[in-house]
């Protein structure tokens, strides 16, 4: 990262005027349960997660939005997998509708082969859109600071991406994701892609229902990967008085890797999301499709957060 670079996206970050008194906060967090079954005799997977994410409105037009992630999977075969996502933006929107902003985020994965090697990777840069009632927009531009295996030693390189949100109701969203990293690494150029869809609908009497489909192309890699899912959620606060969404989703994500055979990689994921402040019903954190309604700001920590 350029000291310019660094400083002009810390200083966007960190705008946040010393008086202002948060007035309203939403969010949720999800404690959840993963198996999955690696065909080909790769073994299984156990998997260990806890998810947050809020939005801060300052009521100023300030917002200030932070993720985290927390994955550990024991395997069967090779080493286990770990994951720590975190993840800040702060957005300024106008009345009429136009947001403009920077971000931060930070991925740290120590995998054992099964989708890439161990990376880390920072991410920074800067975004803006439209958020209206009916449409949300969001592009962003950055730079990515990686170093692992998963790269061939040290990238550095450009993102570009574009988050696009329909909701028609309170019940219903759906919304998709493009993003493309050109690297820039000991391999020479190449590019790192991601591409996704996904739904939530709310049916009533606390049931959700939620699914998508993403693909993941990375050249440096020789990977492609193709996830695709689908869940359904209940709102305990439909029969209780505990505020907490229990759900259940069938996954699977197909592996392609060159000079290796292929893999399907079969989950299930159990969660409880509990909500933080207000919060609509929604997907839970841990699922496919949040990854892909809400994925982060690189191509490969979007990988990362749609595969556990």
């Amino acid at each position: 990262m350029t000291p310019f670079k660094g400083n002009m996206v810390l200083c966007a970050l960190m705008m946040v005027p010393g008086a202002a008194i948060a007035q309203d906060i939403s969010g949720a967090a999800t404690l959840g349960y993963g198996f999955s079954s690696i065909s080909n005799g790769g073994g299984d997977l156990n998997q260990f997660t806890l998810d947050g994410a809020g939005d801060i409105d300052f009521l100023n037009g300030l917002a200030l939005g932070l993720t985290g992630g927390l994955v550990h999977a024991d395997a069967d075969r090779g080493g286990d997998i770990s994951l720590t996502d975190l993840g800040a933006d702060l957005a300024y929107t106008s009345v009429g509708g136009a947001t403009f902003g920077g971000y931060l985020d930070y991925t740290d994965f120590g995998g054992n082969g099964l989708l890439t090697g161990s990376t880390d990777t920072s991410s920074y840069g800067l975004m803006g859109g439209y958020a209206g009632d009916l449409l949300q927009l969001t592009a962003n531009l950055g730079w990515s600071d990686a170093s692992g295996a998963a790269v061939a030693g040290v990238s550095d390189w450009m993102d570009y991406g574009l988050n696009v949100s329909y909701t028609p109701s309170d019940q219903t969203r759906i919304a998709g994701h493009w993003q493309l990293g050109d690297l820039d690494n000991a391999l020479g150029g190449d590019d790192l892609s991601s591409i996704g869809i996904g739904a939530s609908h709310v049916f009533g009497a606390g049931i959700i229902g939620f699914g998508g489909i993403s693909r993941t192309e990375f050249d440096a890699a020789n990977l492609e990967a193709t996830s695709y899912g689908i869940g359904v959620g209940y709102d305990l606060s439909q029969i209780s008085n505990l505020p907490a969404q229990m759900s259940l989703e069938l996954a699977r994500t197909n592996v392609e890797r060159a000079a290796r055979p292929d893999a399907d990689v079969d989950t299930i994921r159990l969660g409880v999301t509990i909500p933080l402040g207000a919060r609509a019903s929604a997907a839970p954190l841990n699922s496919l499709a949040n990854g892909i309604m809400s994925p982060r700001r690189n191509a490969l920590s979007t990988l990362y957060g749609s595969s556990f």
